[in-house]
């Protein structure tokens, strides 16, 4: 890894609660510029809350989150604007269901970003073709495939240009034959020199992508690790366990 790229998400002891239940406990963070951080763990340790409060879809209780050196949790800042740099692809698409195609994606770029209608076409012909879907620009989402409609969600999150992608398990609600397809388009999004944290259970995808891989359990990060290091004779027992069951 290049240490001399700069570090565009800082994460500093935060903590997190629903109610009386510690989700978060006291996890510290740092991903650089065009770094690909895989998070991995079992269900319930945490992984999902970590992402939606580096978005603030979910705010800290303690601690500091800061985005290319601005603190997200002062009161003057605009959570659109983070959510303008720091986009996140959900598990269950989150299309709008009245618009076709198209205008999902363009909407974001349209409302924010105030760009033409002649910016906005370019815009999303090149998104569409990128995700292999440029004939499907005038459907509704209803008429869609699982795997088309999450291929469309990551368009969308790209129309943003963010400075960095959450994917929060985009694959955990598609049909196994829907899953590559999906994957392929991460793929090729990441390695094209993207920022990215992204939630998996897809070992072999984490392995192929990852510049690290962390462990997250009980709300902590248990371990950080390369890709070449996740396998299921791994010193850390708990580690071990886990990835012996699901690889």
């Amino acid at each position: 890894m290049n240490t001399e790229r700069k570090e565009v998400i800082q994460i500093q002891n935060i903590q997190k609660k629903f109610d009386e239940h510690v989700v978060l406990d006291d996890v510290s963070l740092s991903v650089r510029e065009n770094e690909v951080v895989v998070i991995i763990g079992p269900s319930g340790s945490g992984k999902s809350t970590l992402l939606r409060c580096m978005n603030k879809l979910e705010k800290i209780n303690k601690g500091k989150i800061f985005i290319e050196d601005e603190d997200i949790y002062r009161k003057q800042i605009n959570n659109n604007s983070i959510r303008e740099k720091v986009v996140m692809v959900f598990q269950h698409f989150n299309l709008f269901s009245n618009l076709t195609v198209k205008k999902n994606i363009t909407i974001g770029p349209e409302k924010l970003q105030g760009l033409s209608q002649e910016e906005l076409d370019t815009l999303s012909e090149v998104l569409l073709n990128r995700v292999g879907l440029y004939e499907k620009k005038d459907f509704y989402p209803e008429s869609l495939s699982g795997g088309q409609k999450q291929r469309i969600a990551i368009a969308r999150a790209l129309a943003m240009k963010p400075k960095v992608i959450l994917f929060d398990e985009p694959t955990s609600a598609l049909d196994p034959e829907m899953v590559g397809e999906v994957l392929s388009v991460m793929k090729e999004t990441v390695k094209g020199g993207m920022t990215a944290v992204i939630v998996t259970h897809e070992m072999n995808f984490a392995k192929d992508v990852a510049d690290r891989i962390i462990f997250m359990d009980e709300g902590k990060i248990l371990e950080e690790m390369t890709p070449e290091e996740l396998n299921s004779s791994h010193s850390n027992q708990r580690i071990a366990n886990f990835l012996q069951k699901i690889l």
